[in-house]
């Protein structure tokens, strides 16, 4: 409404003030979404690469660190810091979850209890997951990789509830991209929450996934198609538009050239546009589910800035137009 950035800091200084900043660590990004809690918190996860290797056998040296800022007053405060890099955050209300690279190791924050629970799900060949998902019932929704008898790798989608018990396990057979080795397949790349209580999400090749929560009991994992009418594509951006079936996506079928998607999911009705970068070169938009008040939608990113840097970009869609 103001039209004004703030800055709230940065990690290294608040791990600096809390005495917690080991000689020599660093933090090469905050690489997961912030997620609102019920407490009026904003929980978020930094992380660090440092010594790590692309196999998964050796995890980052820093590790990671959840961390929490207030909505009004701007306070940080050190929740947890992991031997695992954190990747993503996820969560509704009062249970926060944090997923750890590697092997996926998901974290769960009782921001009532003040406590935490930790379960390893399994991952496989250096492969994690950008994103994962969480409901309002407090249960998580995490990947697992899965090296069968002839050494091929399958996948699936492991339901926990909020005692972090195991409710289900179902198979996704279109998560990863065969054409890209394990290691370099990102997962759950995009998800929305929808008004209806649905829950979607993108793999790293684009095919669309459903969950629908059942009560306490697992929940209903169902493959919708691609999401991209043309088929395979990268899509890290999924936005709830309004409506139970209104979907938008940010797709990305070459290298540099970025598409806006909108599907109606009752009818299977698709539109797609390209997004105006305004000529900035070398752009790269990664996952978004933000829209504001007005419904304008939000993507980040960067583009390039001379030769051989980049510089922060930050893209404001209004759906209408």
């Amino acid at each position: 409404m103001a039209d004004a950035w703030h800055d709230h800091g940065g990690v290294v200084d608040r791990l600096k003030a809390a005495g917690l900043l080991r000689e020599g660590e660093g933090r090469i990004k905050i690489h997961s979404k912030i997620v609102p809690g019920g407490d009026g918190w904003l929980y978020f996860a930094s992380t660090d690469e440092d010594g790590e290797r692309e196999d998964g056998s050796a995890l980052p040296r820093w590790g990671g660190h959840l961390w929490r800022i207030h909505s009004k007053t701007r306070t940080w405060e050190h929740l947890l810091t992991t031997p695992e890099g954190l990747v993503a955050v996820s969560g509704v209300g009062r249970y926060i979850y944090a997923l750890g690279y590697w092997d996926h190791v998901l974290y769960q924050y009782d921001t009532v209890e003040k406590q935490v629970k930790r379960v390893v799900v399994g991952s496989a060949k250096g492969h994690v997951s950008r994103n994962f998902i969480a409901d309002v019932r407090g249960h998580a929704f995490v990947p697992r990789l899965t090296i069968r008898k002839n050494g091929l790798v399958s996948a699936s989608l492991v339901e926990y509830d909020q005692d972090l018990n195991e409710l289900a396990d179902t198979p996704l057979d279109y998560y990863l991209d065969k054409e890209r080795s394990t290691g370099m397949n990102h997962g759950i790349v995009g998800l929305a929450y929808l008004p209806d209580g649905r829950m979607v999400f993108t793999s790293h090749a684009g095919y669309l996934y459903s969950i629908q929560a059942s009560g306490n009991g697992p929940a209903l994992v169902t493959g919708l198609g691609w999401f991209h009418p043309n088929g395979k594509s990268y899509i890290p951006s999924l936005l709830s538009l309004g409506g139970d079936n209104w979907l938008a996506g940010v797709a990305r079928r070459r290298p540099r050239d970025f598409e806006w998607i909108v599907s109606d999911l009752a009818s299977g009705d698709t539109a797609v546009s390209p997004i105006d970068t305004g000529g900035l070169q070398r752009v790269l938009l990664y996952g978004s589910i933000t829209r504001d008040n007005a419904g304008r939608v939000y993507v980040g990113g960067w583009a390039a800035e001379g030769t051989n840097n980049q510089r922060p970009l930050m893209l404001q869609i209004a759906p209408a137009d």
